[in-house]
């Protein structure tokens, strides 16, 4: 029965978008970063049984999958494998395939098999409930994007954000106009100790969080060093926005540079100094 076969792929939970005649669902063991279930919601055990509709629907289908996998995860090759041995309704399994290492939400994937086929008795790669959402969100996003004519696709920022302020957000929402996809680097602890002397006022972990519950954030990373070309190399990024007032000094990269007017009369710095001046 379809209803069974959807329960153990984990409908609804694991949708990701449903058409007219098929559903697309985040695959629960994920083979490979990305990993998918394309299912007909017909109820038919042979691929030459389904409808004309849902043949002809196919094409959209695949191209939304393709231009929105492509956009989150940069995948150099996508199977479609129809297996239907276990499960027999008509599906496929959607794997992104990678020729090097991936990595997404700070975790490192592996294509174990490329560039032979997928060995679907193994999973080698464990996600936790979270992680899988997050893989499913962002698939969702660049299924909305598909259509985008934003200029970039991938946009990289980064800073301390000790004391986040309004400057900070402009420059955001500037670089999310921007792009499809907007991956802010958070300075680590550390990085600011070594390149500015002191601890952070507020810990790694706190301003991570905050920076990813901002809308126009789509990936939080922290930031180790100031090696910005390494970042442009690891996730494929198309544009690093700065502030203006970085012209002439930002270390130089492959991508390109996107500057943004700095916001007048706001830094951490003011706001540091104006905190010091209430506290005495």
């Amino acid at each position: 029965m379809l209803k069974d076969t959807l329960k153990k792929f984990g409908y609804p939970r694991t949708l990701i978008k449903e058409y007219k005649h098929w559903l697309l669902l985040v695959r629960e063991q994920q083979l490979t970063l990305g990993s998918m279930i394309l299912i007909c919601k017909e109820e038919k055990h042979n691929f030459h049984e389904i409808s004309t509709e849902a043949t002809s629907e196919l094409s959209i289908v695949t191209k939304d999958i393709e231009l929105s996998t492509q956009k989150a995860f940069n995948y150099d090759k996508i199977n479609y494998n129809m297996l239907m041995m276990v499960d027999p309704e008509v599906h496929f399994h959607v794997i992104p395939r990678y020729s090097r290492d991936t990595d997404f939400n700070a975790i490192n994937f592996v294509d174990a098999d490329w560039p032979k086929p997928v060995d679907f008795t193994q999973n080698h790669n464990t996600v936790n409930h979270d992680l899988l959402e997050n893989i499913k969100n962002t698939i969702q996003k660049n299924l909305q994007s598909s259509n985008s004519e934003k200029k970039y696709g991938r946009i990289y920022t980064s800073g301390c954000y000790d004391l986040f302020h309004f400057g900070h957000l402009n420059i955001l929402k500037q670089s999310k106009e921007l792009c499809d996809y907007l991956i802010v680097g958070v300075s680590t602890d550390e990085l600011i100790l070594k390149t500015k002397g002191k601890k952070p006022v507020i810990p790694y972990e706190e301003r991570a969080k905050i920076i990813s519950s901002i809308k126009y954030v789509d990936e939080v990373i922290p930031q180790e060093d100031k090696d910005k070309q390494k970042v442009v190399d690891q996730y494929h990024i198309d544009a690093i926005s700065v502030g203006d007032d970085w012209k002439g000094k930002y270390p130089p990269v492959t991508c390109e540079m996107v500057y943004f007017s700095y916001t007048e009369s706001v830094s951490s710095t003011i706001l540091k100094d104006t905190l010091k001046l209430i506290d005495k």
